[in-house]
């Protein structure tokens, strides 16, 4: 039995026991804030489905579809549950594409549909050109109208639609994108498909209902509602734990659904619990209280620096940690020893900000200034198809320490197209031959390093079949290749162009940060973590980031004309988006929690994070008491 099921029951279990017992099936949203255990209650819904209700299910061909954000979420939540054949567990992308696959008359049809509205599309710009236009721009819609029509004719020769990180219309492959846009129209235009998928999956569990797609949280509600009492949609999720633009924050229940609250924080001591609840107060009024038995509970402790915003950030941070290991209860706070459970983890408000410490500057401002906000959003969560290469193949191969070492050849069987286990014996030693010149090669491009060296190493790895890129990548390093006929936005091309121009030596940092191997983080690294020790760093200055401010959130600094009509029309502002950061982040904390202010105006600062009540005044510390 996993922890998880073993785990106590609390109220809001028993009452979804209740429900899920039901002569009919019901709809519910459980909403649970940070540390409460959420996956754990998820997991035991799926295990009372099984143990309850599985026969039934076997009998009729059926599963419970569980929704989660991430392949590692997914493997870890079925391996709580037995990995029971009656469960699919799987992200959103690949649930939609579960259910839409067999039908593949319906895709081909979508797919005229979307090339023919951008065909439209293209000609009425055309048809508006002013003497203004750019000849630039009218070249570009010329090709891309070119690239369409072709596909049209393409498409005509697909016998089956498969799914891939991109599209490639032409060669029947449909990206992240197409699926997470056609399912759910296909959803919501038929009633028919609606019943289908509840007759496959009588029940269906998102989790992280928060940060789910608006139009994936209507089409699941469509489903529900052409069979009502025949499906159990349950969204188990925290809007003030949303931490992408685009997810839908709070999943309003629909007439006859039930709200389940989880209000137990089972992870921070009672100080930092006092901050969490402090933070949240003025946006949705929840209180969490303590889950742990009373002799269980620890007091914790939570202190504030508030220090001037100038040149010395990085010394006076590593001056908290020296008093705070002097000082707090909680013993060292040291960066190098976060990993083996001691010392602290460093949240800091966005990623630039660890950019600049760890060394990948150039490269954050490669994807975060570009114009692509997909590959933007791409690179703060680790999923980049533009950095795959150097993840998977690149990077692994050259850190070996011999050209020919068996973890060499692994990865190349495993990611390139040079070697295959079917080539006959003399061809595989022409190919060893040529995969091992191709490595050493590799290897001194990347060696030497330097400015476009991101662009020289790529480019020797695909051309010599080490690689086997992304379709998307193809058609940016060959425009008239393979590919030729995948279209790229200017704003894909602009961040793709500043990828290529990068260090090389800039990616390992980036990607030891991501796979959360540095002693830093942020909102989106920590999702679902938990900490000992916790330094939050509020920086606007260094964060530069419209998105989030805390100096708004804290009064320090007025609010725009924008940010005052946004709160007016209920609009979501840079107040309850700093809120949900600042709540995510101190909620990672199990026992101390300390947080750094970075202020052009201390005074001012300490003043009014004072007034909100953070935490007592004696815990509030400048510099002079870091001296």
């Amino acid at each position: 039995m996993s922890s998880r099921l073993a785990a106590p029951d609390t109220s809001a279990d028993i009452n979804l026991r209740g429900l899920l017992d039901g002569r009919e099936l019901g709809c519910f949203v459980m909403v649970a804030g940070a540390g409460s255990g959420k996956t754990t209650s998820l997991v035991k819904a799926l295990d009372h489905v099984i143990q309850t209700h599985g026969a039934r299910l076997r009998n009729r061909t059926q599963q419970v579809a569980c929704i989660t954000y991430t392949e590692v979420a997914a493997k870890e939540i079925h391996s709580d549950v037995g990995n029971s054949p009656l469960v699919a567990v799987s992200t959103i992308h690949s649930f939609l594409w579960s259910l839409i696959r067999p039908f593949q008359k319906d895709i081909a049809k979508w797919v005229r549909r979307r090339i023919e509205k951008a065909i439209a599309e293209i000609e009425a710009k055309q048809a508006n050109y002013s003497s203004r236009t750019r000849d630039g721009t009218k070249n570009k819609d010329a090709s891309d109208l070119g690239k369409l029509n072709s596909q049209l004719v393409l498409i005509e020769q697909v016998g089956r639609y498969g799914y891939g990180t991109g599209s490639d219309y032409g060669k029947g492959v449909l990206g992240h994108e197409d699926v997470i846009t056609m399912v759910p129209e296909l959803i919501l235009a038929s009633d028919l498909l609606s019943r289908i998928i509840a007759r496959k999956h009588p029940y269906i569990f998102v989790d992280e209902s928060q940060d789910t797609f608006p139009n994936v949280v209507e089409a699941l509600k469509h489903i529900g509602a052409q069979s009502p009492g025949a499906v159990c949609l349950g969204f188990f999720g925290d809007p003030m734990q949303q931490i992408y633009q685009r997810g839908v924050g709070p999943v309003i229940p629909e007439e006859g659904w039930s709200q389940i609250e989880k209000p137990e924080n089972f992870r921070s001591s009672e100080q930092v619990l006092r901050v969490i609840n402090q933070v949240r107060s003025e946006a949705d009024g929840v209180t969490q209280v303590p889950g742990r038995r009373v002799e269980d509970r620890s007091a914790g402790e939570c202190f504030v620096f508030v220090l001037p915003a100038d040149g010395q950030r990085s010394e006076r941070l590593e001056r908290v940690r020296v008093w705070l290991g002097r000082n707090s209860n909680a013993g060292s706070w040291s960066a190098d020893s976060v990993d083996n459970g001691e010392g602290a983890k460093i949240l800091m408000i966005v990623h630039r900000m660890v950019a600049k410490r760890m060394g990948f500057a150039h490269l954050y401002s490669a994807f975060h200034d570009g114009g692509s906000k997909s590959l933007k959003e791409a690179f703060e969560e680790g999923t980049s198809w533009a950095l795959r290469p150097f993840e998977e193949v690149i990077l692994p191969i050259c850190a070996t320490a011999a050209v020919d070492s068996p973890s060499v050849i692994s990865v190349i069987r495993k990611r390139g197209g040079l070697l295959n286990s079917e080539l006959p014996d003399l061809d595989v030693k022409r190919s060893l031959a040529s995969a091992r010149n191709a490595v050493k090669k590799l290897r001194e491009t990347v060696s030497m390093g330097g400015s476009g060296s991101v662009g020289d190493a790529l480019r020797a790895a695909v051309d010599s079949g080490l690689v086997t890129p992304d379709p998307r990548l193809s058609a940016y390093l060959e425009p008239d290749g393979e590919h030729a006929g995948i279209i790229l936005s200017d704003q894909v091309k602009e961040t793709l162009d500043a990828f290529v121009a990068c260090d090389v030596g800039e990616l390992d940092p980036y990607f030891k940060y991501i796979q959360q191997q540095s002693p830093y983080s942020t909102q989106h690294g920590t999702k679902g973590s938990e900490f000992s020790k916790v330094i939050v760093v509020l920086d606007d200055e260094e964060g530069a980031y419209s998105l989030y401010s805390y100096e708004k959130l804290f009064g320090i600094r007025e609010l725009s004309d924008t940010d005052r009509r946004n709160l007016a029309n209920g609009k979501d502002s840079v107040l309850e988006r700093t809120r949900r950061l600042l709540y995510v982040c101190v909620s990672r904390a199990v026992g101390s929690l300390a947080i750094v202010i970075f202020a052009a105006d201390v005074a001012a600062a300490k003043e009014a994070v004072e007034e909100s009540n953070i935490v007592s005044p004696e815990k509030m510390l400048t510099v002079a008491d870091l001296n």
